[in-house]
């Protein structure tokens, strides 16, 4: 998946941005101009202010988010784990260095520590940058940001935690250690007894393979495990796919009401209905993990 700004010349001149996959197919997302570019030691960053979706961010020719519908990707990786476990406090984020899963999960007020571990310190400072209102939640007193590779760290880590998301936003990129089998065995030994996980798994349409594989790798890991999805207008073929896993028997059928109702105001896509549905899955998907 790509998205490479396309120039057109003459009296109409516009700068698109095409998110393709394989070169095929797509969307095309017409852009009022180009507001930042960067290089850091691990990718390109850039930042465009567009008509329809608003300032969105670009990593290594990727579309990462977008103003329009960032809540949607962010409330959907980190609500379903934080209203299952039976009590939160402790929470890491791998990946989120733009600081949507971050705010979603500080909304709780149990919250004692949220962990942020982000391998690209210039992420960040784009966000704080241009996108101020996600940048808010790295202000929070309970929040703090490692500038490290999510593998090592936790490698080199002790820390356990109730409530491990892993928001890996371009599988095959420049953290690719977070694709292995030695990593998802890492947040396992990092999730305290009854902890869980998410990994974010992509397009399921786009990138059967990659799920099934994850999937494979986790159930002989974990005591139990859930595929999800949610649906976006940015994303590639307009859905994204999610694996919540178990640790000691932790229940993945449970629902907080009490503590759902304490964010409910506070969410834009995230409900209750949209919990139970989220885990409704079409045949196409159900066989791709059979």
């Amino acid at each position: 998946m790509e998205t490479t700004p396309r120039y057109e010349t003459g009296t109409n001149a516009s700068l698109w941005l095409e998110n393709l996959v394989n070169g095929l197919a797509g969307i095309s997302i017409r852009a009022k101009h180009a507001l930042y570019y960067g290089a850091s030691p691990f990718q390109k960053i850039e930042v465009f202010h567009t008509y329809a979706f608003g300032k969105v961010l670009v990593l290594a020719d990727n579309i990462v988010l977008t103003e329009r519908d960032e809540y949607i990707y962010h409330e959907s990786i980190a609500h379903p784990a934080m209203n299952m476990h039976h009590d939160p406090r402790r929470v890491c984020v791998i990946g989120g260095g733009d600081g949507g899963v971050l705010r979603e999960v500080l909304k709780y007020k149990d919250v004692d520590t949220a962990l942020v571990v982000e391998i690209d310190k210039m992420v960040k400072e784009a966000v704080v940058a241009h996108f101020p209102a996600l940048a808010k939640s790295f202000a929070d007193k309970r929040s703090r940001a490692e500038f490290a590779e999510g593998c090592s760290y936790l490698t080199k880590s002790k820390e356990l935690f109730d409530v491990i998301l892993v928001d890996s936003y371009d599988p095959g990129g420049p953290v690719q250690s977070l694709e292995t089998t030695d990593f998802y065995k890492l947040v396992y030994d990092r999730l305290d007894k009854g902890g869980i996980a998410v990994f974010q798994t992509d397009s399921p349409t786009i990138r059967g393979e990659y799920l099934r594989s994850t999937v494979a790798t986790i159930s002989s890991l974990f005591s139990a495990f859930k595929l999800y999805t949610c649906t976006m207008p940015s994303f590639p073929e307009g859905m994204c796919s999610f694996v919540i896993c178990a640790k000691d028997g932790a229940d993945l059928d449970k629902f907080n009401d009490k503590r759902y109702s304490s964010v409910a105001k506070r969410c834009h896509y995230y409900n209750a209905d949209i919990h139970r549905g989220a885990f409704l899955l079409p045949e196409y998907i159900k066989k791709i993990i059979a």
